[in-house]
């Protein structure tokens, strides 16, 4: 998987890789963090305290952008194989001798499919985070501290991992020494920051929050299909929906979160008070409560796909398994041909760009119906 990947990500044109806004932004952090400047209050940066330590090492050892991006590239690829090795072991543990088959597969595959964005984005941190909280949950006992924090630090990189925290929360049910770990994991790289980074830093969430309607959302393929998108502008580092109700959707973007995130917590509970989740549905409803955020936000970003390779794999067991991994394979090729294979053509509004960001939402949205209604295995263990 790791020689596959980085044999095609170094087949991505020019544009995508040394004319990428994310890649030039990991390289410019590196370097000033090399020569000595302080995040936030020196130079500013739009991704929480704990991203800036893997953007340090391809910035050490290269000299221009081509050889920072061959680097990162190989540090992230690293990170998915580490993934990679982490659910088949869980897989193993949980189903059976064979059960890691499946998983595997499908998480190899569907990063492989991925690859414009699995190994060019910093998202494979949070992967790697949600992969180690999945395979410590796992193995219980001692191991379940380990596992929020480290969701702590997926969160301190990322914010995502915090939403796996409920699911996890019930499923091993050391809620107060878990929360204490988390919180003590993320203030080790927040504190710093707000400290040495003041208003700078606080201005890194309220530049997230004063985003448009990103032009892969849910919401902006919703308009497109209704005809209420009329173009495509580059602002806050994307492209973003322009046309009637573009407005009205970004603001009502926090309240639907909110409610996917109530309805996927009001499943979970039901399942945990009828004794049906434990370990191995953890990644189950990290997954669904990941998806509910993703589905609700105003920004959808291909790369926001890496976040539930190491969960969705281990969502289901049996032909439930096999057609939510079925699913997901899917939806990870329709991610790619929206991007880059057919993003000119979703920005000019021409077939097939809008038609496959629809079917890729879609996709999307019947899988985290399906991870809340699948029938729930009995855990085991008896946490």
């Amino acid at each position: 998987m790791y020689t596959r990947l980085l044999g095609k990500v170094a087949t991505l044109p020019e544009g995508i890789l040394e004319g990428s806004n994310d890649l030039s932004l990991y390289r410019a952090a590196g370097e000033a963090l090399l020569r000595g400047e302080v995040p936030y209050r020196d130079f500013f940066i739009e991704y929480p305290p704990a991203s800036l330590p893997f953007f340090v090492p391809p910035a050490l050892f290269s000299g221009d952008p081509l050889s920072y991006i061959d680097l990162f590239t190989a540090e992230m690829a690293l990170l998915l194989v580490a993934c990679l090795a982490l659910i088949s072991l869980t897989a193993r543990r949980t189903t059976g001798t064979w059960g890691w088959l499946l998983p595997a597969v499908t998480f190899a595959w569907c990063t492989l499919l991925l690859y414009p964005v699995a190994a060019t984005r910093y998202d494979a941190v949070v992967a790697f985070t949600l992969a180690v909280a999945v395979a410590v949950a796992a193995l219980g006992g001692r191991w379940r501290l380990l596992a929020y924090a480290s969701l702590g630090l997926g969160t301190a990189a990322k914010l995502v991992p915090m939403f796996a925290v409920p699911a996890l929360a019930l499923a091993r049910r050391s809620v107060l020494a878990g929360g204490a770990v988390f919180s003590g994991v993320v203030a080790l790289f927040v504190v710093p920051a707000l400290l040495l980074g003041g208003g700078e830093f606080l201005r890194s969430f309220s530049y997230h929050a004063q985003r448009g309607l990103q032009a892969e959302s849910l919401m902006s393929s919703v308009l497109i299909l209704t005809g209420n998108v009329t173009n495509f502008e580059f602002d806050f580092g994307a492209f973003e929906a322009r046309g009637p109700g573009t407005d009205l959707a970004s603001t009502l973007s926090l309240p639907l979160t909110g409610v996917l995130l109530i309805v996927t917590l009001f499943f979970m509970y039901r399942a945990h008070k009828a004794g049906r989740l434990g370990p191995e549905t953890f990644p189950r409803f990290a997954a669904a409560l990941i998806l509910a955020f993703m589905l609700g936000s105003k920004v959808l970003s291909p790369q926001y796909m890496v976040w539930l390779l190491p969960l969705v794999p281990l969502a289901a067991r049996g032909y439930a398994g096999a057609g939510v991994c079925a699913l997901f394979v899917v939806s990870c090729w329709a991610t790619t041909q929206v991007f880059p294979l057919n993003y000119d053509q979703l920005l000019a509004l021409q077939a097939p760009g809008p038609g496959y960001l629809v079917f890729r939402n879609v996709t999307l949205v019947v899988l985290w119906m399906l991870l809340l209604v699948l029938p729930a295995v009995r855990t085991k263990d008896p946490v």
